[in-house]
């Protein structure tokens, strides 16, 4: 699960941090496992979640089709200043790989330039380990370099602790891309697998009135894609799977969906507005979870008691999966109803400047909000009261 992200010089974010990195551990404040990103419009909360799936887009294929995919206009139009280095650094915390760890806590970081005539490449690219000391004392960690790259040349290290010196050809291509898929690197490996199995959520920024849509694949599909265009493949896999285990499960999301009455065949008992609602629930119920799901608006065009419905589902996933967790913008109070400070996020931007500056703080740091959580006032009031921006 992510713990912390800071991302300098891409999009708004001039040095932005939310949720804490390696060298604040373990007193700064983590993202938990169910998170969410508040905040006026145009303050962030959607070039942060952009940002992340950049990294991810550079890792599993390469930076200069990262700065065009998904409508990206180029890597010189993402960063604020041409000649300075665009900086992400993210903390992980990942299951064990062996009996030695209880959990992993690691810090991936990437530096992206853009060349003289506006083609990005990597100028450097690091992977931190904190390793806990063994002189007896408690919390006490010694910060350990899996992996240190300059311009394609460094070293990473091996299964059996030892250092390889190592050489990229191109620079637009990531060493942790390349190490990941090679199990001789355990560590660079759970990095890479934990990235890739981030799930960026589009349902409620497509507009999708039908489970089936032309164009797809025939077959099973064992994943939604982003936008959930794939229900009806992924519905298939499952019955194939076992069909009296799918039985159950309908019928455990039917009975979440108010108003939705048993019987008949699944999508044309699914309206417009619960069809998106019926997507988040088989997200939610998928077999083999992705570690971190990224969701825009998940309330968006959902009657209250919906929202009720999936503010519930997501804690429930977010409590049964121990690595696992969901982040999640909104603009709508209901949804933050259970939520405490600690999980809640807040973008602010001043406009003074062209590209913006981006303030980003956990509203748990709030002594107010927090004494009015403790009394038992919930956040979703907290938040319509005017507590909190």
């Amino acid at each position: 699960m992510l713990l912390g992200a800071e991302i300098s010089n891409y999009d708004v974010f001039d040095n932005d941090l939310c949720g804490c990195l390696m060298d604040d551990y373990p007193q700064g404040i983590k993202l938990k496992r169910l998170t969410s990103l508040i905040g006026r419009n145009q303050t962030g909360k959607t070039s942060f979640i952009d940002a992340l799936n950049f990294v991810k887009d550079t890792v599993k294929r390469n930076v200069e089709e990262a700065s065009i995919n998904h409508g990206r206009p180029g890597f010189a139009k993402l960063v604020i200043d041409r000649e300075k280095i665009a900086s992400f650094k993210l903390y992980f915390k990942l299951p064990s790989i062996d009996e030695e760890h209880r959990y992993l806590l690691v810090q991936y970081e990437l530096d992206v330039k853009a060349s003289a005539n506006g083609g990005p490449y990597i100028t450097a690219e690091r992977l931190y380990m904190l390793k806990k000391t063994n002189d007896g004392k408690e919390n006490q960690y010694n910060k350990q370099t899996i992996m240190d790259l300059c311009n394609g040349r460094g070293f990473v290290t091996n299964r059996n602790g030892s250092t390889e010196a190592v050489q990229l050809e191109e620079l637009n291509v990531t060493a942790l891309g390349i190490w990941g898929k090679i199990t001789n690197y355990p560590i660079i490996c759970s990095t890479y697998r934990e990235m890739m199995r981030w799930f960026f959520c589009r349902f409620s920024t497509e507009n999708k009135n039908t489970y089936y849509v032309e164009g797809n694949a025939p077959g099973g599909h064992k994943h939604l894609n982003s936008d959930g265009s794939n229900v009806g493949n992924v519905l298939e896999y499952l019955e194939s799977l076992d069909k009296t285990q799918y039985s159950s499960l309908i019928d455990d999301i039917r009975s979440k969906i108010p108003n939705m009455k048993k019987g008949g065949k699944l999508p044309d008992n699914v309206e417009s507005s619960p069809d998106r609602l019926f997507l988040y629930l088989l997200l939610l119920r998928d077999p083999e979870p992705n570690s971190t799901i990224f969701i825009e608006t998940p309330d968006k065009d959902l009657y209250h008691d919906m929202v009720d419905v999936l503010s519930n589902e997501m804690r429930q996933f977010s409590l049964r999966r121990g690595y696992s967790q969901i982040l999640f913008s909104t603009h709508n109070p209901y949804i933050l109803e259970t939520m405490s400070p600690n999980e809640i996020w807040l973008f602010k931007r001043e406009f003074e400047k062209d590209e913006g500056d981006v303030t980003i703080s956990c509203v748990g740091s709030n002594d107010i909000v927090n004494a009015l959580s403790q009394e038992g006032v919930g956040m979703g009031a907290i938040w319509y009261g005017g507590y909190l921006d």
